[in-house]
């Protein structure tokens, strides 16, 4: 009973069959039925098998040097030379010839090939065929062709080629071995005579095939060894002469088995085996390998039909694969389109792949998944998230048209074992914005052709439908953005004009009212950007509140807030709404731990015709809302003196504007800041005035918010330092002895980095004019600091590393605390004039001067006292220990020249 154990190892020692795994090479020398001859140009003997004498009488070392004919006879060396010839240096053709012996004759078959070594001429004997064993052979040849072709699958075909092998050969047993993805043999097929040992099912020992056979018999399709226990026959000379080695026999008919299958054969009993390649698309797809228990010899007709039967089984199963893949790609198409069809259907690609996650398995036979679009991410049995991160590190540097398909995982690794959940093989696709759609399994080997195919097709309609998606986002963004206000998320002015545009074409009489909060660019500046837009969000809030049904709620403006109310009886609306809003108001938004309390004035435009234009009355209801902010709050109606009006605030701004930059009919005024304790002067604060030259003088309370509101404060505020600077470095010069200094006003608009970079100005002013550092000292109210902190703190530290004194103008008027003003680099406290006054009207008065004062000190701050207008005030302030004041009772803001006599120490004041 033969028994062809091709699995693992053997029961005595599993190793024993790898021991050789790494050296492929044959046993030294050939089989012994044949001989082999190594001729150079001429025909003339290199080498030879070692029993060359069997077949023409002459030991090898009397033939080395003589030539094929003196040993062969003509007869065989003219047919060997004419088959070279005919080759024109490629192949040569196997020639059956007659070799002249010394026994008079013998009928070979001979082939031969060029090699490193010269021409490697293999001789056996020619054995003849029975005519009609021939023709069986011939017939039942053209049975099998069709037979190959009908075959449904692989499978089927290997059966087929298995038994046909085994008949064609005569041997016991044939077996068809497939090499899988990963180059492993696997047993797929095999036929026995009856009364041998099946071994189907087995697993075939991975070792007995390393790499280097495997590219042997890619090379050389049809291995013939008659008995593998004969004695194989020396070459002499051992080295080949023409390269020194010894001689490359891997395309010989003749060459030995390796040691690894010589051992592997003698276990299993087996002394001829014949092995047929399979060659698919220039890869060995697989080998019929066919088993005898005695030596036996095939003739080469026989052989020749073997070949031939492994060249049509090979096309066969290429013929198979490619109507696989076909199939697959059909399968793969119908998947697609039924996948098209649900991406192409939905607005969360995320869920819709994961949805589709059964036809995904279909498509790619996956057994993980990871996926991400945009900040969605899923996983179905993926490895460890550490894993997967270096998994998909590795991908993404090799997706260069967004599809890599990895075949061996370990391949990405730079050295060292791969962890336990490292996959075996790995389909990725690069979705925009860092996403993702990552496919592995735990098998090594290549994907097909129709499921690569598949990942660019469905990475390309991932990337279409999420340019579609994308694209519908932006243009929805866009008209948020065109329509909409980020802050507030209510309509924008545009969506207003709108809406008013629409209630008028329907002749509704529409009114509109407009709420605008008072002095909201002032408050903007002093809380910072995030905080007023905090507050905004939080008024919108309120107002939507109070809307009736109908009402149309827009922020139309930087603190102004739109009502539409599109009814018949819309102006009454209006007025019951201005209520509403009003009374929604008084209480205090609360934010950030603090109460900020917002009132609104507001304008109204009763009703509209059909005739009117929303830009027009949109326009009168924001000037309405200006007169009644202007009048002290409220509620105004448009009337049509409010344009001019307005008008001549505008026309108030461009002169203001013309002056600023001009320097036409701007001046600084000087009021003396007093030492209390000698009534000696210790410096000024620096007031801007402005002399109209029509209007006449302009209060400051006019025009510093008509700066503020426009911009203009900033470069305002530039000329007032500069002027300051150069008037203080006049007098120090003209006085020295006197240690006088400067305080000049900041608006908060100052103290944003985005309008001007102050600390970087102070100090080009300073080297422009000459002045020193602690001449002078710079003032921004409490609500302004305290408020924009978030811009104003480190400006600060930037001027007191300067040298520039600080101080909070006004204290005690805004919502200061001692944990922020701890955090300032302050040098003095002005205390309001408010509280200086109600120390002549109440104990209380003096006592919230007391407090400042006591405070001042703990925080090791100088105080400046306003408005000191009565010997009273003076005495009191001593008496609480206040260092300086200024006010009335000492000089009111005079001119330079006048300053300039009490820098020269006419003081016109008590002592």
């Amino acid at each position: 009973m033969l028994s062809v154990p091709l699995q693992t190892g053997t029961a005595d020692d599993p190793a024993a069959d790898m021991a050789a795994e790494a050296d492929p090479a044959p046993r030294p020398g050939v089989q012994p039925h044949g001989w082999l001859l190594v001729l150079d140009d001429g025909y003339r003997v290199l080498q030879a098998g070692c029993n060359l004498a069997e077949l023409c009488g002459v030991a090898v070392p009397a033939a080395i040097g003589r030539t094929a004919e003196a040993l062969l006879g003509r007869p065989a060396a003219a047919a060997l030379e004419a088959a070279v010839e005919d080759s024109a240096g490629g192949s040569i053709t196997p020639v059956q010839t007659r070799v002249e012996t010394p026994g008079g004759g013998l009928n070979v078959h001979l082939q031969a090939h060029w090699g490193a070594g010269g021409l490697i001429v293999e001789i056996e004997p020619w054995q003849m065929l029975d005519l009609g064993v021939a023709s069986g052979f011939l017939s039942a040849f053209g049975t099998a062709i069709r037979r190959y072709h009908a075959a449904p699958d692989v499978l089927s075909l290997a059966r087929a080629a298995a038994r046909d092998a085994r008949i064609l050969t005569g041997f016991d047993m044939a077996a068809v071995i497939r090499f899988d993805a990963e180059e492993r043999p696997e047993l797929i097929a095999q036929d026995a005579e009856p009364g041998t040992d099946p071994f189907a099912g087995r697993t075939v020992m991975p070792g007995i095939f390393p790499d280097e056979l495997r590219a042997i018999y890619t090379l050389t399709r049809l291995r013939l060894v008659s008995d593998t226990e004969a004695p194989m026959v020396p070459l002499h000379p051992p080295a080949n002469p023409a390269t020194g080695l010894p001689l490359d026999l891997s395309r010989a008919w003749l060459r030995g088995l390796t040691p690894l299958l010589h051992d592997h054969n003698r276990r299993a009993g087996v002394r001829g085996v014949l092995s047929i390649s399979l060659v698919v698309g220039g890869r060995l797809w697989g080998l019929v390998a066919c088993y005898n228990r005695r030596p036996r010899i095939v003739a080469p007709p026989v052989r020749a039909l073997c070949e031939a039967m492994g060249e049509i089984v090979a096309a066969q199963i290429g013929a198979l694969a490619e109507r696989a893949v076909a199939n697959d790609r059909v399968a793969a198409a119908r998947a697609l389109a039924r996948l098209s069809q649900s991406l192409r259907a939905s607005t969360d690609l995320a869920r819709t792949l994961w949805e589709e996650r059964q036809r995904l398995a279909v498509l790619f036979d996956h057994e993980a998944l990871d996926l991400r679009i945009g900040g969605d991410e899923r996983t179905d049995g993926a490895a460890s998230a550490a894993t997967r991160d270096a998994l998909l590190t590795a991908l993404r540097n090799r997706a260069l048209d967004g599809v890599v398909a990895v075949a061996d995982c370990r391949l990405l690794l730079d050295a060292g074992a791969a962890p336990e959940d490292w996959p075996g093989a790995a389909l990725f696709m690069e979705l925009p914005h860092a996403g993702h759609l990552l496919l592995t399994r735990g098998r090594r080997g290549p994907w097909s052709a129709a499921k690569q195919e598949a990942a660019h097709e469905l990475h390309r309609l991932l990337a279409e439908r999420g340019a579609e998606l994308y694209r519908a986002s932006a243009e929805e963004r866009l008209h948020r953005l065109a329509y909409f206000d980020p802050v507030t998320e209510l309509p924008n002015r545009a969506h207003m004009l709108r809406d008013i545009q629409a209630a008028l074409a329907e002749d509704r009489h529409p009114a509109l009212l407009v709420a605008s909060l008072d002095r909201f660019r002032t408050l903007k500046g002093s809380l910072g950007d995030d905080l007023a837009d905090r507050l905004l969000a939080a008024v919108a809030r309120r107002l939507a509140g109070c809307l009736g049904e109908g009402d149309l709620l827009a922020r139309v403006d930087t603190g102004e807030f739109a009502v539409l109310v599109p009814e018949e009886s819309g102006a009454d609306a209006a007025t019951r709404l201005g209520s509403r809003i009003r009374e929604a108001l008084r209480t205090p938004v609360a934010l950030d731990g603090r109460d900020l309390f917002v009132t609104a004035s507001l304008g109204l435009v009763p009703a509209a015709g059909p005739q009117a234009l929303p830009q027009e009355m949109l326009r009168n209801a924001e000037i309405a809302a200006f007169e009644a902010e202007a009048s002290g709050g409220g509620t105004k109606a448009f009337e049509g003196a409010m344009r001019a009006r307005l008008t001549e605030r505008y026309d108030l701004y461009d002169q203001l504007r013309h002056a600023v930059y001009f320097g036409q009919g701007l001046t600084l005024a000087y009021q003396p800041i007093v030492n209390l304790a000698d009534c000696g002067i210790a410096g000024f604060e620096v007031l801007a005035r402005w002399n109209h030259p029509e209007r006449g003088p302009v209060p400051p309370s006019d025009f510093i918010p008509i700066a503020e509101e426009t911009g203009l404060i900033v470069p305002l505020g530039n000329q007032i330092l500069v002027q300051a600077c150069r008037q203080i470095a006049r007098w120090r010069r003209m006085a020295p002895q006197r240690d006088l200094y400067l305080s000049v006003n900041l608006s908060p608009y100052q103290l944003d980095g985005a309008k001007l970079d102050l600390p970087r100005w102070v100090q080009g002013v300073l080297e422009m004019t000459g002045a020193k550092s602690d001449w002078l000292k710079l003032e921004v109210t409490e609500s302004g600091l305290i408020g924009n902190a978030a811009k104003s703190v480190d400006v600060l530290h930037r001027l007191r590393r300067l040298g520039i004194g600080l101080a909070i103008d006004d204290f005690g008027t805004g919502y200061s605390s001692l944990s922020y003003l701890q955090r300032l680099p302050l040098e003095a406290l002005k205390i309001d004039r408010s509280f200086i006054t109600e120390m002549d009207r109440s104990e209380q008065g003096a006592e919230v001067v007391r407090t400042i004062l006591q405070l001042a000190r703990i925080l090791d701050l100088s105080v400046v006292a306003e408005g000191v207008e009565s010997r009273s005030h003076l005495e009191r302030l001593r008496a609480l220990g206040c260092a300086r004041g200024q006010g009335y009772l000492f000089s009111k803001p005079v001119d330079s020249q006048a300053a300039e006599q009490i820098v020269c120490g006419r003081e016109p004041w008590i002592s």
